[in-house]
């Protein structure tokens, strides 16, 4: 209750614990905060504002332990400054109360009194002051004191603020990730719907090109041989444009059987009633391959030779056909030297990579992709075929795992690349 004794001012230290603390708040943002100060007298609660105006913190005053605990209800303080000697409700009381509210638990206290006792201190910090300070008081230290805990606050307000913003942008960005989820899992859905879609159209495709292929044959070889029959009662004497005329017949009905062949072998390259890989000799398929081609390879007095081939998982009726298609084009379309045919094979990371080189005519890098489109064709009709075999070479090769393509360039020759899974 005693009025509050200032003693003369101390010259301040700049190199201090209080000055770095000073110059320390100074940087932190400009963020005033509240300082309560507790006193039953008037003119001690002057006397302390006086003392820490120069801090700029907003100062709020209660003249009893019942109004200063009000004030706790409303507001967040930097540090309580609390008289020990009021009526009704002393400091210490006072103390207890602030001390049992969650909110005010850890808010500091520094006790203000004219009359200290060990056992008054004893008690004031038990019940969590952090200071005691005894009339008269010096000026200078309160305010330093007092200027620590305002530090204090405002850098626990700035943490405070910053994990409410990244619990909020995690918060966002959870949100966010969870968005991304669920589209992807949309996604998915319509890919596997998409999926199963054009698995669908592709099998009805296949069944169609078979059924196709397949359900011409009879017509065409109805008409074939109707056309041979005119040909051979015929000829001669119906004139030179009729001996033409069925010629061209048969010329086009031998030309669509072949055809017609091709769309069923395409048809059946991942068609394959099941039919299980199972260990495949190269060097065995490539004999059966070169057997398939034997009048060809004879007629153009052909080369063929190979390197070591080594057995690996596969398919080897349709191996017989992929080595076969490539050797085959290596012989239709030479160029006027003896067509020379060479097989390789080398082991690399997982997988074996096959070149078929030949020394033919070649092939525009421009074209290297085209050609192994269905009916994709280079020559016209100056060379037979139905633009069918590389693509059906390129759906053996995808239907095992592996890839295809070319090299090489008009005049000097070509060598086809695909690799299959080792």
């Amino acid at each position: 209750m005693s009025i509050l004794q200032l003693k003369p001012q101390l010259p301040m230290n700049t190199d201090s614990g209080t000055g770095a603390a000073l110059q320390k708040e100074d940087a932190l943002p400009e963020r005033r905060v509240k300082i309560l100060l507790v006193d039953d007298q008037p003119e001690n609660l002057t006397a302390l504002e006086a003392v820490l105006e120069s801090l700029d913190q907003e100062l709020v005053k209660a003249n009893s332990g019942l109004e200063a605990l009000r004030q706790l209800l409303e507001h967040d303080f930097a540090a309580i400054l609390l008289d020990v000697k009021m009526p009704d409700m002393d400091g210490l009381e006072c103390a207890a109360m602030i001390r049992q509210r969650e909110r005010s638990r850890d808010t500091p206290i520094i006790f203000l009194t004219a009359y200290r006792s060990d056992e008054q201190v004893y008690k004031g910090y038990y019940l969590g002051a952090v200071d005691y300070l005894q009339k008269p008081i010096v000026p200078e230290v309160l305010r330093s004191k007092v200027a620590v805990f305002v530090e204090l606050k405002r850098k626990n307000d700035l943490l405070r603020q910053k994990n409410i913003e990244l619990q909020q942008t995690i918060a966002e960005r959870l949100k966010a990730e969870d968005a991304v989820r669920r589209l992807n899992a949309e996604l998915e859905q319509r890919v596997m719907l998409r999926t199963q879609e054009l698995s669908r159209s592709n099998d009805e495709l296949r069944q169609f090109a078979y059924v196709a292929s397949h359900d011409l044959q009879e017509p065409l070889r109805t008409v074939g041989s109707y056309a041979q029959l005119l040909a051979k009662r015929y000829q001669g004497k119906l004139g030179e444009d009729a001996d033409d005329f069925i010629r061209y017949i048969v010329d086009g009905v031998y030309r669509m059987h072949v055809l017609l062949n091709d769309m069923l072998a395409y048809s059946r390259v991942t068609d394959t009633n099941g039919r299980p890989m199972a260990p495949a000799d190269c060097e065995m398929i490539l004999k059966t391959a070169i057997m398939n081609l034997e009048a060809s390879i004879k007629e153009n007095e052909a080369e063929i030779t190979h390197a070591p081939l080594p057995t690996l998982v596969a398919d080897d009726v349709q191996l017989t056909q992929l080595f076969q298609n490539l050797i085959g084009n290596g012989i239709k379309y030479r160029s006027t030297e003896t067509p020379k045919i060479h097989v390789t094979a080398q082991r690399g990371d997982g997988e074996w990579t096959f070149g078929v080189r030949d020394n033919g005519i070649g092939i525009d890098p421009k074209y290297r992709e085209r050609i192994f489109g269905i009916f994709k064709r280079l020559h016209g009709k100056e060379l037979p075929g139905t633009g069918m075999g590389l693509a059906i070479c390129k759906k053996i090769v995808e239907r095992h795992g592996g890839r295809i393509w070319v090299d090489g360039a008009p005049g000097e020759g070509s060598t086809f690349w695909f690799t299959l899974p080792a």
